[in-house]
């Protein structure tokens, strides 16, 4: 029987000596000590071998990125033994010390165990021996650095390196508004971490710098955009393909506009730069007033471009006031769509009158008393929570032929027949509406001054005959649909 002590099975769980060497852009290498709760340990720490960027111009708040280890920072290592096999294990940073999160690493005493890899791939994980990316994680939107892992000259630890790591993928830098979701559509796009050309649709969110990331290899010809909801932010096309370690820099920020000069230079320079629809974005203050209003209705009648072209979209604010856009009693120019997505009430009369064809407004909850009266040319209206509706809100809007709306719960009307409620004078038959899934069964009574309500009675509206019927609200219409909210 051979001796047991010269058989003896070491486990090694990165509680000795942990090296950690990086390629630095910055700055030397720093040295700290730890110590855990079972050995000291002494980690010898290099900078995270950052980006330097390409860009020659200062777009949005410029950032270096990731530059140094962070607590949760995670290293994924192979290891093969010549007699215990092939292992993987996951360490993690826990601000002083690597700690093994998973896996195990495990040889024999007289053998040197080898590292085929090695990775920091925070969208990856290890599973059944292969890289898989973890739920919720789409490739491309974080690193994934192979460095290079080996066995101290006293076997008592493991030496782990970066400094000649390179990154096959470049970083593209999208400067926007801080701390909003936006998505991405890209094509002839390779993600960090993968072999295949893909098209993807990518959701981000930028920091509070306005900073979001991708990384990647970008084909020449790959055209990227960028929108925030179904606002487009910026598109571009890469006339080349972009290079492996290097930071470009993508421009999709939004002009706020806080004074009536801001919002007359910010039209005159969006429109100029808009070569075939005539895109004005901008943000405004969420209370922004009707002078401001006012002068973005100015702004576009001045800046020369056909009445009815434009497509406005407006973020921030959360209430559109009175006569906002009113071209009936006020001086609004007609235009094309309007897109609202942080916009919570339209106030009365906002619209009246004007010759939009588009209103998509997904957060709107209330819609006042003649807020689109008399828009003849308004085709699609997309207001997914609306819930609250005035009198006459969509009266004399004779080309409606889409309308979404959440779960209707007061509805006014002026009389207890559908005469004069929300739909006065429009051919309803003509129109497709789709209703939340929560929708209630309506009933009206009589409210004030003459008015009616139509309020919820307690019933699911799909389980009622006047759905089967394509009626509700005291109108028919061409069919009514459901939908989540």
């Amino acid at each position: 029987m051979e001796d047991i002590t010269m058989r003896k099975i070491f486990q090694y769980i990165m509680l000795a000596v942990v090296t950690i060497v990086m390629a630095s852009c910055t700055s030397d290498i720093e040295e700290t000590t730890a110590t855990t709760g079972k050995n000291n340990v002494q980690l010898v720490v290099g900078e995270f071998p950052a980006f330097g960027d390409s860009q020659t111009r200062a777009i949005g708040t410029p950032d270096e990125g990731k530059t140094s280890w962070a607590e949760g920072d995670e290293l994924l290592l192979e290891m093969t033994s010549k007699t215990l096999g092939t292992k993987y294990a996951a360490f993690t940073y826990n601000g002083s010390s690597w700690e093994l999160t998973s896996g195990e690493l495990s040889y024999k005493e007289d053998e040197v165990p080898t590292f085929p890899h090695v990775y920091y791939a925070p969208n990856y994980k290890w599973e059944a021996g292969k890289l898989v990316l973890k739920e919720g994680k789409a490739a491309g939107t974080d690193e994934y650095i192979e460095g290079k892992a080996n066995i101290t000259p006293n076997g008592q630890g493991i030496n782990v390196s970066f400094a000649k790591a390179t990154r096959n993928y470049s970083r593209l830098r999208i400067a926007t508004m801080p701390n909003k979701q936006i998505t991405v559509d890209i094509d002839q796009y390779i993600p960090a971490g993968s072999n295949m050309e893909r098209y993807q649709d990518i959701a981000l969110t930028s920091d509070e710098k306005g900073n979001a990331y991708l990384y990647g290899t970008f084909g020449k010809s790959a055209e990227v955009t960028v929108k925030y909801g179904r606002a487009p932010l910026a598109t571009y096309k890469f006339s080349q393909a972009t290079v492996n370690a290097k930071s470009y820099v993508l421009d999709a920020t939004v002009i706020s506009a806080n004074s009536a000069e801001e919002i007359k230079s910010a039209i005159e320079q969006e429109i100029a730069n808009s070569k075939y629809d005539k895109n004005v974005i901008l943000t405004l203050p969420s209370n922004a007033s009707s002078s401001l209003f006012e002068a973005i209705n100015t702004a576009i009648k001045n800046s020369g471009v056909e009445d009815g072209t434009v497509n406005l979209t407006l973020m921030g604010v959360m209430t559109i006031p009175e006569n906002a856009f009113n071209s009936l009693s006020g001086d609004a120019p007609g235009l094309l769509s309007v897109y609202l997505p942080d916009v919570t009430i339209i106030k009365s009369q906002a619209f009246e009158g004007n010759k939009l064809r588009e209103i998509d407004a997904p957060n709107v909850e209330e819609i006042e008393f003649k807020a689109f009266h008399k828009c003849t040319q308004l085709e699609d209206v997309s207001m997914r929570k609306a819930s609250k509706i005035g009198l006459l809100a969509f009266s004399e809007c004779r080309l409606l032929r889409s309308v979404w709306f959440g779960a209707l719960s007061s509805v006014m009307s002026y009389s207890d027949d559908g005469l004069g409620g929300i739909f006065d004078k429009v051919n309803t038959t003509n129109i497709q509406l789709t209703l939340s899934t929560r929708q209630a069964k309506l009933g009206l009574v009589p409210t004030y001054e003459a008015k009616y309500e139509w309020y919820p009675t307690g019933q699911s509206y799909w389980d009622s005959e006047d759905y089967s019927k394509n009626k509700i609200l005291g109108y028919t219409f061409r069919r009514i649909i459901r939908a989540d909210d």
